[in-house]
């Protein structure tokens, strides 16, 4: 299962892989059916790595911008408990949707490239930073 792991996963050991399946499973960047995410998580759990549209992309160009799986989670949980009408630049307005699926949030590696850094070396709360980077975003 290792060497098709790093295949579907490029760059990511299977435990690298497996981590962030955890957390891009509840963040993904693209809708997909509930069944299908279920049958993921069931294989998650198993700590098989699972590939869907745009994972193992999400997550190299998550890493790239500083982020680990742990900060990944953090900042989508502070994005939930951030009101989208209050930042023009809030990722739920660009939220992929479809029927019958789960919607996806896409992953914006050029408006997030910051945060990592706000959290880690200045000291910020992960909604602080996410709130900062919005309204940073929404003046540009």
């Amino acid at each position: 299962m290792s060497h098709e792991t790093n295949e579907r996963w490029p760059g990511f050991s299977e435990t690298e892989a497996l981590e962030w399946c955890r957390v891009i499973l509840h963040h993904s960047p693209e809708p997909l059916p509930a069944s299908f995410k279920a049958q993921m998580s069931k294989s998650i759990k198993q700590g098989i790595p699972v590939v869907a549209p745009g994972w193992a992309r999400t997550a190299d160009q998550a890493r790239e911008s500083g982020f680990t799986p742990i900060l990944y989670h953090s900042l989508f949980t502070a994005l939930q408990a951030i009101d989208p009408s209050s930042f023009k630049s809030h990722p739920h307005h660009r939220r992929v949707t479809h029927n019958n699926r789960v919607p996806g949030v896409p992953f914006e590696a050029e408006l997030w490239h910051e945060w990592p850094r706000l959290v880690l070396k200045d000291g910020f709360s992960p909604g602080t930073a996410a709130e900062v980077v919005l309204l940073f975003a929404r003046s540009h």
